[in-house]
């Protein structure tokens, strides 16, 4: 089997012989290019892969060493991501991008015994905030807890005379561990907030066995807004089932995305089909107009060295896998920094990611200026919970719709207690220890 495109771009002209093939920084993707989030996952694997390629190409790797990106293909199978997984532990890599919420759930048992980073940029499970009890799980900069807290305060605001009640809110997510995991917080949050509430469930098919679409009994309860969560993946074509059962897409906030890009066409998609009014809860700026995007179109796509269609623009799901690049990167360097020198191990990647710190300054410098706000990690903060912005899809491009929106962190912080106490106890019950080994203590204060 010939090498893959990741592992080729990124080693591409760099390596010049024995000694330097031996020293290279080995990063290690779990992706969904196939099986049926396939849409979805191959523009975040296309981001992720292209941003971190581009390093290679231009800079040499981080630190003076290249970058030995290996992608394991999963199709979404929680027991693929287990063995893609091993196989990262046994090849020595410094973290592991899972590339869904359901795979890193089912990887979080594992991290403790192995040392291993794991880093969800944006679709973590809420307990991988908590680097004081989780110190190997990352989520930057918010967890989907957080993305859902932003959601439901943005619907709550859109009451007459401001108040929510008397509102209906339906709630929308995959049928998966991890699709099921944030219902009952959001129910509570959606109680407190005065909002009639109730969930539904989309199968991984895109119809099912009795042929009845969830959307149509969705349509049939008339909902004031929807919330559909994308982050632990949703197949086929949600949004366009959404729109055949009648349902306005202005009414939907999404929380992740779809992998939809097509409705994202100035003037609509296929069969004058728009996403007009669409909402869109997220961390980062839409488009390409930044100096990386450029070196990315330059160094890497018109190169050949891509699997990104030269005349696609980039979605939403491909500047997240350029967010989670940068997130991987900036860990590896602030690694190198504290460890003295650019060969580092897991302990110290994890250093690294914890010594985050992307102010506008350094956003500025990796030619990402105005891309995203900054965020700072921590020993006991492994997401960073910076606020998010709604965007809104005016038919030709994204906008903000209102200020940025803090997560409800007290409100958040027993259920997030909770969560925490669970996932110990999934651990005591996978491992067959006495649950999760506390750390060591984090120190108070900012690192």
């Amino acid at each position: 089997m010939p090498p893959r495109p990741a592992v080729i771009a990124a080693l591409l002209g760099f390596l010049a012989g024995p000694a330097a093939a031996a020293e290279v920084l080995p990063l290690t993707v779990l992706t969904e290019r196939t099986g049926p989030m396939a849409a979805a996952g191959t523009a975040l694997a296309n981001g992720l892969s292209d941003y971190l390629t581009m390093l290679g190409r231009r800079d040499g790797g981080v630190g003076g060493l290249p970058l030995a990106v290996e992608e394991c293909e999963t199709g979404g199978e929680p027991a693929r991501a287990r063995a893609c997984y091993e196989a990262a532990v046994a090849r020595g890599s410094l973290a592991v991008v899972p590339g869904s919420a359901d795979a890193a759930l089912a990887l979080l048992p594992r991290l403790a015994a192995d040392r291993m980073p794991l880093v969800a940029a944006g679709y973590g499970p809420a307990a991988m905030a908590r680097g004081d009890v989780l110190p190997w799980a990352f989520a930057p900069p918010a967890t989907v807890w957080d993305a859902l807290g932003a959601a439901l305060a943005h619907l709550a605001q859109g009451g007459s005379e401001d108040s929510p009640q008397g509102r209906s809110l339906a709630y929308i997510h995959r049928d998966s561990p991890a699709g099921r995991e944030p219902e009952p917080v959001l129910r509570a949050l959606a109680a407190e907030a005065g909002l009639a509430f109730r969930a539904y469930t989309l199968p991984d098919e895109s119809t099912p066995e009795d042929g009845a679409s969830p959307w149509r009994a969705v349509r049939a309860a008339d909902p004031d807004a929807v919330i559909l969560d994308a982050t632990a993946g949703l197949s086929g074509t949600p949004l366009r089932d959404a729109a055949a059962a009648g349902l306005p897409l202005n009414r939907i906030v999404t929380v992740g995305w779809t992998g939809e890009d097509d409705l994202l066409r100035p003037g609509g998609g296929a069969r004058d089909l728009t996403a007009k009014g669409l909402r869109i809860v997220t961390w980062h700026a839409p488009g390409d107009s930044f100096p990386a995007f450029d070196q990315i179109d330059l160094l890497v796509i018109d190169a050949g060295l891509s699997r990104t269609p030269k005349e696609d623009n980039p979605g939403p799901l491909y500047n997240r896998g350029v967010y989670a690049g940068v997130i991987l990167a900036e860990g590896i360097r602030n690694g190198q920094r504290l460890a003295g020198g650019p060969r580092i191990d897991g302990a110290a990647m994890r250093r690294g990611l914890e010594a985050i710190n992307l102010d506008p300054v350094r956003w500025k410098e990796l030619g990402l200026v105005g891309f995203a706000r900054r965020v700072r990690l921590s020993c006991a903060d492994h997401s960073g919970r910076r606020p998010l912005t709604i965007q809104e899809w005016t038919g030709a491009r994204w906008v903000q719709v209102g200020d940025e929106i803090s997560a409800p962190r007290e409100r958040l912080g027993p259920h997030l207690d909770a969560a925490v106490a669970a996932q110990a106890e999934r651990v005591a019950a996978e491992t067959g220890t006495g649950g999760a080994k506390p750390r060591e203590a984090c120190p108070a204060g900012p690192p």
